[in-house]
């Protein structure tokens, strides 16, 4: 799709001004869907997107006909894209295939994010000079701008870069180069992709205050340095009935330096369950938010961070909050969506929900007389069992493991379909004590091999645990295998009842469903989403079942750094693990306990499991070997009422670590 010009918008927005609210002259010929309304103007009305999304019908059946514009999701951040120095794999990361998506619907593609603090794998922030840090930065910023070169409109080059107070965040980058690593990213990403704008993104500068001050300042010393930046990026993670009332004054105070404006990750959140006065004031709000852009000359598109609440951050980053976007549970759209099509100057038409999709088994063993084509990953014994079933008499029993990865498995590259989404479920038990137990899939792209977690818990000996998860079917396979394994034992596992499930044909529509969840406090000032879900699975470097032999590594030792960005009820963690031991770790468990009342919601970087306030993180499948000295990092989300206090201890396979 050509991308319209700014001027467009403007020459259509002569706005009249009716209690404070910009509204556009209505359209002439008023448009079918949101997206041919925003068309009409030349604006663009965006989603995010991530690929597990794009494997969804209902979805596609939205995002397809109601949006103009996409913006990647955790598949275009570092920790994605390049897991190690300079190894780049955007098909595994599944950054092309979101690309690959917007081109193929037409839409405007919105790349997300080059540079930012967070989800930064441990390598980026390790001890180096100066000029390396800097080295590490452009190589990046070169590498991933110009793989899509020509495919991108526009790019989040740096992302989330202030306090609150408008000074410049003490990141990795800002601490190590000073304000210059700003410069030295724009510049880098015009040089790699001449074409696509270049915007700089952060949160709460929606209004004017110190924060979006200090971004103005910032972007107006960067222009007169010469530095290629032509948009700033208002996220807008907006609370109901909290529409800054300088919104649009501050959208235009940065369009007269010359800039591009968009909204870039809007959504209004609810306490719950929301009732029609909260949707009818959030129904304002969205037509106060997008008629403010949409009537100043330069302000060129609004994206909602989400299509409806299956792929929506806010439940889970604020408990008891949520209906934040267009479209509620069963993909019907709430009365935003009028209000933003009025607010685009057209009469809107609801659209009728896409129609709920089957769910078909693909494949099925319940081991009732047999393997049924399952074996062995290793030198263990695998065999049909009559000792113990989940459900019916049989079921599979791996013996004799002398390593953690060892367990069941079985080829599937004939039964999947690439580009397809599945749910995996299966049945594990161990046949005495406790070990965690973990399915994923072995997925082998020609000589790379990659290891992918499906679901991971507690598997004990009196009782079955179920695993589950969405597992998303890439191109390229030349094979395939799910499996079973365990992080923390290397005891008897049994495995039943495996399934692998995919969307069919539509079934009739279920019945509305309402919100049940409490109504919390009122919630403090927006956090970002950008790390609101965990990461696709980086690709493996080259973990093989002879070189991940133990969970416990000889000469164990280490050193765990623990840092939280507390927002008040909610906070993310950042956890960096030093192996301070003289040998190589070859799969981790990291195990802390809450001093609080804190739930993690999502983690990337780890398969975390938590009971009470008993936490269990462990490698992911990428990331399980940690040489002497070196370092892994991950995080995660989470909530919490009353105090945030961070653990007074970790300990890592068993051995107490030192806190830095």
């Amino acid at each position: 799709m050509k991308r319209p010009q700014a001027g467009i918008a403007a020459a259509a927005a002569v706005a009249l001004v009716a209690g404070g609210v910009s509204v556009l002259p209505a359209l002439a010929a008023t448009g079918q869907t949101l997206a041919q309304v925003a068309t009409a103007r030349g604006f663009h009305i965006g989603t995010a997107a991530g690929v597990k999304t794009l494997a969804s019908g209902q979805w596609r059946q939205v995002a397809d006909t109601q949006f103009t514009s996409v913006t990647m999701g955790n598949e275009g951040k570092w920790d994605a894209t390049e897991p190690a120095q300079g190894q780049f794999d955007f098909a595994a990361a599944a950054a092309d295939a979101i690309a690959d998506y917007a081109s193929a619907t037409g839409k405007r593609l919105r790349g997300h994010t080059l540079v930012w603090h967070s989800q930064l794998p441990a390598w980026v922030s390790a001890d180096r000079p100066a000029a390396e840090q800097r080295q590490v930065l452009l190589d990046h910023v070169t590498a991933v701008a110009g793989h899509f070169k020509g495919r991108a409109g526009q790019w989040d080059v740096v992302n989330e870069p202030f306090n609150e107070d408008g000074t410049l965040r003490s990141s990795v980058w800002f601490t190590r180069l000073g304000e210059d690593y700003i410069a030295d990213a724009f510049t880098a990403a015009r040089a790699a992709d001449p074409a696509a704008k270049l915007f700089l993104n952060d949160y709460n500068v929606e209004g004017v205050n110190a924060k979006s001050t200090g971004l103005y300042n910032l972007v107006q010393r960067l222009k007169a340095r010469g530095v290629p930046i032509d948009g700033v990026g208002l996220q807008a993670h907006l609370i109901v009935g909290q529409v800054p009332s300088t919104l649009r004054q501050n959208i235009e105070r940065f369009t007269a330096l010359g800039l591009t404006v968009e909204i870039t990750e809007l959504d209004v959140r609810i306490p719950l369950p929301a009732d029609a006065a909260e949707l009818a004031q959030q129904a304002a709000d969205y037509r106060a938010v997008v008629g403010a852009c949409a009537a100043v000359t330069g302000c060129t598109g609004v994206t909602t961070w989400g299509v409806g609440e299956a792929d929506s951050w806010i439940p889970a980053f604020f408990p008891g909050y949520g209906a934040a976007l267009l479209f509620d549970e069963q993909w019907r759209a709430r009365p935003a969506y009028s209000a933003v099509v009025e607010a685009l100057g057209g009469t809107p038409t609801v659209p009728e929900p896409p129609a709920t999709p089957s769910l078909v088994t693909v494949a099925s063993y319940p081991f009732e007389t047999g393997l049924t084509g399952w074996g062995s990953r290793g030198g263990e014994t695998t065999a049909h069992s009559t000792a113990a079933a989940h459900g019916g008499t049989g079921s599979v029993l791996s013996s004799g493991r002398t390593a953690t990865w060892q367990g069941p498995t079985r080829p599937v590259l004939d039964i999947l379909s690439p580009g397809k989404l599945y749910t995996v479920t299966a049945w594990a038990r161990t046949a005495s004590g406790t070990g965690t137990a973990r399915l994923s899939m072995q997925r082998q792209n020609g000589t790379a091999t990659r290891y992918e977690n499906v679901s991971a818990n507690t598997a004990i000996s009196t009782t079955w645990t179920r695993l589950s998860g969405d597992y998303l079917f890439l191109p390229g396979a030349t094979a395939l295998s799910v499996y079973l394994e365990t992080t923390d034992t290397t005891g008897d596992l049994y495995l039943d009842d495996v399934t692998i499930q995919t969307e069919g044909p539509p079934v009739s529509q279920s019945p509305s469903a309402s919100a049940s969840a409490s109504r919390s406090p009122s919630a403090s000032p927006s956090a970002s989403p950008s790390a609101s879900k965990s990461p696709s699975t980086s690709p493996s470097a080259s973990r093989s079942p002879s070189t991940s032999a133990s969970s416990s590594g000889g000469g164990t030792g280490c050193a765990v750094r623990y840092t939280t960005n507390d927002w008040g009820g909610g906070f993310t963690g950042d956890v960096t693990v030093t192996n301070t031991g003289a040998t190589a770790v070859s799969g981790w468990t990291l195990r802390w306990t809450f001093a609080g009342n804190q739930r993690v919601n999502q983690s990337w970087g780890t398969t975390l499991t938590q009971t009470g306030s008993a936490v269990a993180a462990s490698n992911a499948a990428w990331n399980g070997t940690v040489a002497a000295g070196a370092s892994v990092n991950f995080g995660f989300l989470a909530g919490y009422t009353g105090a945030n206090s961070n653990p007074a201890a970790f300990t890592l396979n068993g051995t107490a670590c030192t806190l830095r």
